[in-house]
């Protein structure tokens, strides 16, 4: 008996490669001419590789570039110098409608899950958000169906679609930004 595995969902297999990334940003001196006078070093040589199957938790200080290098992957901000790969494809190459592919797959969940979630949207239209960016992932007609089905899937009730993010508790708010990046 012999097993076979499909060759992209291989366990193991690299998702995420992250070699030398840098993001610098420069202090600049003086309103009409500006002059750049020195560099602060956000993320500064960050290499790592992360495998189908694998859990990456990015721990440290306060202010030692955690919030920037997720941003960098998201190609939020421009990297200064370094590559990054995404299921073997340049994620810093990528444009346009490769873009919103590409970032399908990748979503940021914040630590403190209240300053991510609008308090004037309800937690239906906080989770539905995404497929209004991603309309061909979900039509308008089964968009309710299916962020009560991604509440379910975190461990809330989907019955409250229509409740507000400060009805919730902080564990409950975490779940809501989980949903909404399955989303």
């Amino acid at each position: 008996m012999t097993a076979t595995a499909e060759p992209a969902k291989v366990r193991g297999e690299t998702l995420l490669a992250v070699d030398h990334l840098v993001k610098h940003f420069p202090i600049s001196q003086g309103v009409l001419f500006k002059k750049t006078i020195g560099q602060v070093k956000a993320v500064d040589g960050v290499s790592f590789e992360l495998r189908r199957g694998e859990t990456l938790g990015v721990v440290g200080e306060s202010g030692c570039g955690k919030s920037t290098l997720a941003r960098l992957l998201m190609r939020l901000e421009t990297p200064t110098a370094g590559r990054v790969t995404l299921e073997g494809r340049d994620l810093l190459r990528a444009t346009g409608a490769d873009l919103r592919r590409l970032r399908r797959n990748m979503q940021m969940v914040m630590q403190d899950p209240y300053t991510s979630l609008n308090p004037r949207m309800t937690v239906g239209d906080i989770v539905g958000e995404p497929f209004e960016i991603h309309p061909e992932v979900a039509p308008k007609r089964s968009r309710r169906q299916r962020v009560q089905e991604l509440l379910e899937v975190v461990g809330l009730n989907p019955e409250h679609v229509n409740r507000y993010p400060h009805q919730f508790s902080g564990g409950q708010r975490q779940r809501i930004g989980i949903a909404r990046a399955l989303a």
